[in-house]
């Protein structure tokens, strides 16, 4: 009994170690399968196997642990991420920041810079201001003191001037008078050289006429010879002998007088004044055919015989009974006519209106200067092969070949230029601003 009863304790006891090593080994596969969910062990061939609802149990059971690890991973993960781009804002705006205070600085530097540059300017200009007042105040100076020195400089000029201006015009009212008794010893000499014919026209000598309300005046001149061209080439000079009643235009034809020609119907053209005026101003931009329809429309008009001045005739009225390259004397002067270097207030700029200057012994005004003048002759080399007797030259001009002759000197001309023997040519159809002419006329 008593062996039975321990064999039956001993059973007893083996079967307890055995359920408790089972669910030891239950509790250890579970745990094991918490700890590893990838790893599974088979379960021991000699337990029992779990019916299906504490399998589905255990998967359930499974799956929740694995969705909340992975959650948790996740959530592990998301806030790495978070951290990592909190990280990185962090360093951008600390970037950022630097740059924008590196900005700061730059830009305040440079504007100390210009503030700098600019108060260097403000006084670099300050003392030019200072230094351009200094230079104002010693010109301002310098030139009232010149003023004064000019002053006192032209109130001795002044007086100068007025003491020879006094000099001078009595020593022209001196030379008018030399000339007047000049003039009249040359009228006596050649009204004595005159035929008896032109002694019974004495009274008409000198006298000053017009043949119209519109006509041009005239002068008539004394008969008389003269010796023709310049006396410093004696070779080429001509005796000539006026022994016919000549009457010369007073004044250059003026451009009032042109303008009644065509106004009339006379002269076709109407000239450029050049802008010095019409009226009494010389009339210029004509050619010398221009001037033949104004003497035609002249004779047409008067029934008097008008033409232009031969040659001979221009020279003898030009002289006046002198023997000197200018009326007046040998040398051009000043203030006796117009050209570029005779002294007027016209020179070298324009005509001057007819009649400005002293006329010569025979009455003729503006006979050497101011605007050129068209004669009747034909261009001819040698004055020694004109006529003798004072009529014009007309051989040699043709229609293809038509040069005329031109006296007196312009007002652009030189003194040299406007001698009483000067000479000079151009084509029947020119015209300029220096050349114009002057009548004639006779019985």
């Amino acid at each position: 009994m008593k062996h039975a009863g321990i064999r039956s304790f001993g059973r007893s006891a083996l079967a307890m170690a055995f359920w408790f090593g089972l669910a030891a080994s239950t509790a250890l596969a579970e745990t094991a399968s918490v700890i590893d969910p990838t790893e599974g062990l088979e379960p021991p061939k000699a337990a029992a196997q779990p019916d299906n609802a504490l399998k589905r149990s255990r998967a359930e059971a499974e799956q929740r642990r694995r969705a909340k690890a992975e959650a948790r991973a996740n959530a592990a993960k998301k806030q790495a991420a978070e951290r990592e781009n909190a990280r990185l804002r962090a360093i951008e705006q600390a970037r950022e920041t630097a740059a924008r205070e590196a900005a700061r600085k730059a830009a305040a530097a440079q504007a100390a810079a210009v503030r700098a540059e600019a108060a260097k300017a403000a006084a670099a200009r300050a003392a030019e201001v200072k230094e351009a007042i200094r230079e104002a105040a010693a010109k301002e100076l310098a030139a009232r003191e010149a003023a004064a020195r000019e002053s006192a400089a032209k109130e001795a000029a002044a007086k100068a001037a007025a003491a020879r201006a006094a000099a001078a015009q009595e020593a022209a009212d001196r030379l008018i008078a030399a000339r007047k008794g000049t003039v009249r010893e040359n009228r006596v000499q050649l009204v004595a050289a005159r035929s008896t014919s032109a002694l019974n026209s004495k009274e008409r000598i000198g006298t000053v006429f017009r043949d119209c309300a519109k006509c041009p005046e005239l002068v008539w001149l004394p008969q008389g010879d003269f010796v023709m061209g310049d006396a410093a080439a004696n070779d080429s000079r001509l005796v000539v002998e006026i022994r016919y009643m000549l009457a010369v235009g007073r004044f250059e034809v003026t451009f009032a007088e042109w303008d009644a020609c065509v106004a009339a119907g006379g002269c076709r053209k109407r000239p450029h004044d050049a802008g010095w005026g019409r009226g009494g101003q010389p009339v210029i931009n004509v050619s010398w055919g221009d001037a033949q329809q104004y003497v035609a429309w002249l004779s047409r008009t008067t029934n008097k015989r008008y033409r232009l001045l031969s040659e001979a005739e221009w020279e003898y009225a030009a002289r006046a009974g002198t023997d000197v390259r200018y009326w007046w004397g040998d040398q051009a002067g000043r203030g006796d006519a117009n050209c570029a270097d005779c002294g007027s207030k016209w020179d070298g700029r324009q005509a001057a209106p007819v009649g400005r200057f002293a006329p010569n012994p025979f009455g003729l005004y503006d006979m050497h200067g101011n605007v050129s003048e068209w004669v009747e002759d034909c261009f001819h080399d040698r004055v020694r092969d004109g006529s003798a007797d004072g009529r014009a030259l007309t051989s040699g001009c043709t229609a293809a070949s038509d040069t005329r002759v031109v006296r007196g000197g312009a007002w652009y001309g030189s003194a040299r230029s406007i001698r009483s023997a000067a000479r000079t040519s151009a084509a029947a159809d020119h015209f300029d601003n220096g050349i114009g002419f002057r009548i004639a006329r006779t019985e």
